[in-house]
């Protein structure tokens, strides 16, 4: 069983809030008596094991449970509480914490099995009443999609306030499953006055008022087709489960907006031009639909190829225009309501993809090729823009992974574009209105890919481990400066000196924190060395003859130029340097110390790398100037997670967070190729981003992503017109 979701009436005069505090009071007013109904049965069952000769323990956990009845309900409803301010923003959202394996005991593991069970059971028992909840709240609260989680009153919610109620209270662990068995007994019934009343509600409020559960009749399965190499190809339930709340959510939003775009771009569908108009059946759409499919006509060829002109509007004046050709329905035929919108979402859903990636123009065209299949596709099965693991939808986020950001600079990317052009010409070919050959062809091109994405998943990492070099030797460097300026403090050195102590010291000390460490003997015998080297040139300014002063460590300071190549001769020389600079500067020969040189170094030290091509354009900046609430979701950015990057030319360019450095927290993005693009903190990606030159995607795949910005479009476009009427 699915929902349908129907168009709802204006909602101007909600009060979120208000309709929150009203669901809070119905699930208080019957959970926790239904928790206290759960203690007092935990109560029994410890009374009449220990008076038929039970175990001590029995009695002990007996007296424990009276003790701390009274906190257990109390706690239970401050976490009920809890639940329904987070879901209204007065509280913050709990995140899952980071995933530690580690052994547990036999009775914490049946605590969890307990927890478990009881939100598996009780969220398969309501299962409909859930979905409908979730939808209508998600509504209310303005979100794309409501999780367990978000719920406040979802079996996994409740499980929470649940354990947050025994925790501390020094129960046995007996005593924890035995609660949660009997209070996942009253909640069987309980939950569904819960949510019948909740929903009641909700719907009265105007908030989905007519989402009504139906049982759709859902086309035959295809047979799956044959793999390649004989392999067996596992079958796909996406279709056959119900939708997720909010992928309904999104559609009906979707459908809604594009009604009231159609009303407005060509006038009242209920105009007299209209009333009397014949429309294309579905059977006939199909026919006009491959005839285009087999022989696309140069206008939309070109429609593809100039992301100025709309494919919905240039599709739908084709279908039109082949269907009068055709003889069907006249001069005046009209699509079908069902047709226009399947025909508009799609249409749109490629001008985004299509203008929002980047894909090389002759890529834009092959890509465009799959237009009419899926505006067939959409006509026959509406499941495509609800199900994300619709085969359709699979095939396209393949074919826009394999050709995004792909520039065919190598012989592996060109192999694997042309791997998709022969993918899109058996679509165009063979599709005849069998979903099956979407889900062979995404088998076959993923398979393929997997090949490509090991060569990725190689550069990337070696991406990852350039730039944890680079950032340890930054490190490195930084910690060996700052112990070098400790130790020289003030002093204005003679060129000699100065120059040992800046370059040869400096790579010396920065070597040995990358091999050894700080806390290394060699480390702390370098800035020995130095600090004697210094105290010399100290005394000497105050005229103390060299054979008066302590010996300088001079195995050390040859063991510091060895570290820049210079050995033998060469260092010899330079510490005679720096004998006679001490000697000329006992003397009170200041002119002749200045003057003095070291021979020049055999090894250069490490360069500075060189800035970020999108940074130039803050950095050198005091101050970035970025938004805070911006920042943080930079630096809350996981990785995996994709981001738009643009150039200053224009050009945009995929980028994922490869890695999160555990020593600056600068993230490291690359490109679909694994090849290194961009290395920020959260505070200059928020600079960036104010500059238009970074933007987050919504969605977590190309077809969800390009959903997500009709959506947008469409909101933006009807808040314009809402103003043109104001």
């Amino acid at each position: 069983m699915t929902i349908t979701l129907q168009e709802s009436p204006t909602l101007g005069a909600r009060d979120p809030s208000l309709l929150l505090s009203g669901l809070q009071q119905i699930s208080l007013e019957q959970l926790v008596p239904a928790l206290e109904s759960a203690l007092r049965r935990v109560d029994d069952y410890l009374f009449d094991r220990s008076s038929t000769g039970g175990e001590g323990a029995e009695l002990t956990a007996l007296r424990d449970l009276r003790r701390v009845r009274p906190q257990l309900a109390q706690r239970f409803e401050r976490g009920m509480i809890d639940g329904f301010r987070r879901a209204s923003g007065l509280l913050p959202t709990m995140k899952a914490g980071s995933v530690e394996l580690s052994l547990v005991d036999e009775d914490t593991l049946e605590q969890q099995l307990a927890d478990e069970q009881m939100i598996d059971g009780l969220t398969r028992l309501h299962s409909q009443a859930l979905k409908r909840l979730e939808a209508r709240l998600a509504v209310l609260l303005e979100r794309p999609a409501i999780t367990p989680a978000d719920n406040p009153v979802s079996p996994a919610s409740i499980a929470v306030a649940m354990r947050g109620s025994v925790i501390g209270t020094e129960l046995p662990p007996s005593v924890h499953i035995a609660l949660f068995k009997f209070f996942e007994r009253e909640l069987g019934n309980t939950l569904k006055t819960v949510y019948d009343r909740a929903n009641e509600r909700l719907a009265a409020a105007g908030v989905l008022p007519r989402l009504d559960p139906v049982t759709p009749v859902a086309p035959p399965a295809p047979a799956p087709a044959p793999a390649a190499h004989g392999a067996p190809v596992e079958a796909h339930a996406a279709s056959d489960a119900a939708p997720a709340a909010g992928d309904q959510t999104l559609f009906s939003s979707l459908v809604g907006l594009l009604q009231s775009w159609r009303t407005r771009v060509t006038g009242s569908p209920a105009a007299p031009v209209a009333a009397d108009a014949p429309r294309l059946r579905e059977v006939e759409m199909m026919s006009v639909l491959s005839l285009l499919q087999n022989d696309p006509p140069r206008s939309l060829d070109m429609a593809i190829g100039d992301s100025r002109q709309s494919l919905a509007e240039q599709l739908r004046s084709e279908v039109l225009s082949s269907a009068r050709r055709l003889g069907l329905g006249g001069e005046r035929v009209l699509l079908s309501n069902p047709d226009e919108d399947a025909l508009d979402l799609v249409g749109m859903l490629f001008d985004v993809l299509l203008d929002e990636r980047d894909f090389e123009p002759d890529v834009r065209r092959k890509i465009g090729r799959l237009l009419v299949p899926y505006v067939k596709v959409a006509v026959k099965d509406r499941r495509m823009f609800l199900y994300k693991g619709h085969p359709a939808r699979r095939l396209l986020n393949a074919v826009a992974e394999a050709c995004e950001g792909n520039h065919g600079d190598g012989p592996q990317e060109r192999e694997l574009l042309d791997r998709v052009d022969a993918t899109i010409d058996r679509l165009v070919t063979e599709f005849n209105e069998d979903i099956a050959i979407f889900d062979t062809l995404e088998g076959e091109l993923r398979a393929f890919m997997a090949q490509h994405r090991k060569r990725v998943e190689l550069a990337e990492k070696r991406a990852a481990e350039s730039q944890r070099g680079r950032e340890r030797l930054e490190q490195a460097r930084a910690d060996a400066n700052a112990d070098l300026q400790n130790c020289r403090g003030d002093r204005r050195l003679p060129p000699a000196l100065d120059d040992f102590v800046t370059h040869f010291v400096g790579h010396h000390l920065t070597q040995v924190i990358l091999r050894e460490g700080r806390e290394s003997p060699r480390y702390g015998e370098a800035l020995h060395a130095v600090a004697g080297l210094l105290a010399a040139y100290d005394m000497a300014e105050l005229g103390v003859p060299l054979e008066r002063q302590p010996a300088v460590d001079r195995a050390v300071l040859q063991t510091i130029m060895a570290s820049s190549g210079c050995i033998g001769d060469s260092a010899d020389s330079a510490l005679g340097t720096m004998q006679r600079t001490l000697e000329q500067l006992v003397a009170g020969d200041d002119a002749s110390a200045s003057a003095a040189q070291l021979p020049e170094r055999p090894m250069q030290t490490d360069a500075v790398a060189p800035p970020e091509p999108l940074l130039s354009v803050v950095g050198g900046n005091d101050r970035l100037d970025y938004d805070p609430v911006m920042a943080e979701r930079m630096r809350a950015l996981q990785v995996g997670t994709w981001v738009q990057l643009t150039s200053e030319t224009g050009r945009t360019e995929p980028a994922k967070v490869s890695w999160v450095s555990p020593i600056s927290a600068r993230l490291l993005f690359v490109n679909r190729r694994g090849i290194r693009l961009l290395v920020a903190s959260a505070e200059e990606l928020a600079a960036l981003a104010k500059l238009g030159r970074v933007q987050l995607r919504e969605g977590d795949n190309v077809f969800e992503d390009a959903m997500h910005q009709v959506l947008g479009r469409l909101k933006k476009e009807a808040e314009v017109a809402a103003v043109g009427i104001a």
